[in-house]
């Protein structure tokens, strides 16, 4: 009798945990529902009037909202504008506009977490994928019933991205409201996160596990996936461990004088470039570039130091010392919180100031200067390109013939040596590269004296190579 008194006694004290009293914990609650679905939450709401009463009147429960794996956000029609197919088979509205279209799932999910006051509590937005206007990107960042800081639309479709720079440059424009605009930050230039197949505590996806066949192919999948994960982690953040092209899809002319205008006020996936072509630039008239500059332009590669001076005119973006929203928004947007400091910062910001630092450039200004097979380039202070145009001296004549034609006569051209190129381009497939990588993967044939590529010229040894086998070679014989 005396234990058992003793047994409730302790029950009473300690009662056992639930999972309403863990969620109570608004820090355990904080780091718990951004990694649930939003119909997850919705669903934890549904079960009781205290769950409901925790999700709905909790601020920060739908902080973080992704919506790129909700079925009602997905949008599988096809133009509407090819030869009316779509318009026929579907009863529409006369006053229906292309944008109410087009964005018509997406509205009707803001439509009802607005009723349910869910949306104004959103700050971190994942679009990403899903169908997605300009006119809705529009009111996402100057409706005063949205609050989001950060906003994801990469890979969005039937976006007119030239509409959205013009609502970007009116939200940043230098008459704007006090504290507007809201938005932060904006990934637009990259690739959307490519999302795996929910995994059972085997390993195995959850619809593989169905078949007992398929178990085997399953798990060896899982297990690939699993690696690709790890190796993706491994390789480190965009523009500060990873180098070379970051944005590779094409741009419109309008987002240059967009992040321009933006800098400073909006952070972006990308930067604007800052190369000394640029007017932009703090080294911009401090080195010798050809006398035609160029307009504003998105910077789309990341590169290390000068392969001469381990430098760059123009200085290098260090994250310690380069503001938050300066630097480049890195992949995937921030689960846990919504400031551009953590959007910005790598997974290594303790590191070495090598690996926590780089060069933004465009294409432009790494033309003849850039290696595609290792990164390695030189800046304009170590290294004249060939075709670099040739000023005027003070040596040099302007000759004027009767007819009215003028050339210029280089006095001291012949005593001027000449300059070694350090790009070429030996294989097209390989692009330019420095004398290091074509040594390293070009070879000569003895068989036809061609030469041949060991990455794209698969099969080809040097006695006999693609170009030994081609007969249009031969044709050239005759």
């Amino acid at each position: 009798m005396l234990q058992d008194v003793d047994d409730a006694y302790t029950l009473y004290e300690n009662p056992p945990t639930s999972l309403i009293n863990l969620l109570y914990n608004p820090l355990i609650l904080a780091h718990t529902a951004p990694h649930l679905s939003a119909h997850d939450r919705l669903s934890l709401a549904s079960t009781s009037r205290s769950f409901r009463d925790l999700v709905t009147h909790t601020p920060g429960v739908f902080r973080h909202l992704d919506l790129t794996q909700v079925r009602t956000a997905q949008f599988d029609i096809d133009g509407i504008d090819r030869g009316g197919e779509v318009w026929r088979n579907v009863q529409l509205d006369e006053n229906l506009t292309e944008d109410d279209f087009y964005s018509g799932p997406l509205r009707g999910i803001f439509s009802s977490i607005r009723r349910r006051n869910i949306l104004q509590d959103v700050q971190t937005l994942v679009l990403d994928g899903l169908s997605v206007t300009a006119e809705l990107c529009h009111e996402i960042i100057h409706d005063p019933s949205y609050s989001v800081r950060i906003l994801s639309v990469r890979g969005a479709k039937n976006l007119n991205e030239r509409r959205l720079c013009g609502s970007l440059q009116h939200a940043c424009r230098p008459s704007r409201p006090e504290g507007m605009p809201r938005l932060k930050g904006l990934y637009i230039f990259g690739a959307p996160e490519s999302k795996l197949p929910p995994m059972t505590a085997s390993g195995v996806s959850s619809a593989a596990a169905v078949s007992a066949a398929a178990q085997i192919s399953a798990g060896w999948n899982a297990k690939s996936q699993q690696a690709l994960s790890s190796s993706l982690r491994s390789e480190g953040d965009e523009w500060y461990q990873k180098k070379g092209r970051i944005v590779t899809r094409p741009l419109v002319e309008e987002w240059a004088n967009t992040l321009v205008d933006c800098h400073g006020i909006i952070a972006f996936d990308a930067l604007p470039c800052s190369g000394p072509h640029h007017f932009n630039s703090p080294a911009y008239g401090k080195v010798r570039v050809p006398g035609s500059a160029r307009h504003w332009a998105v910077a789309t590669v990341a590169l290390g130091g000068c392969a001469g001076c381990g430098a760059a005119p123009e200085g290098m973006t260090i994250h310690k010392d380069t503001p938050a929203s300066h630097r480049p928004l890195l992949a995937p947007p921030p689960v846990l919180t919504s400031s551009i400091k953590a959007a910005t910062t790598p997974q290594t910001g303790t590191g070495s100031i090598s690996t926590n630092s780089f060069v933004a450039r465009c294409l432009d200004c790494l033309r003849e200067r850039y290696c595609t097979g290792c990164n390695k380039w030189w800046c304009e202070e170590c290294y004249q390109t060939p075709t670099t145009a040739i000023e005027l001296a003070e040596t040099d004549v302007i000759i004027v013939d009767a007819e009215g034609g003028a050339w210029v006569q280089h006095e001291e051209q012949q005593s001027q040596p000449k300059i070694k190129a350090r790009i070429t381009k030996s294989c097209w497939e390989c692009g330019s590269n420095c004398h290091d990588c074509i040594e390293r993967t070009q070879r000569l044939c003895r068989g036809c004296c061609g030469g041949y590529c060991l990455v794209h010229n698969e099969g080809s040894t040097s006695t006999f190579c693609d170009w030994c086998s081609s007969r249009g070679r031969f044709l050239r014989h005759l």
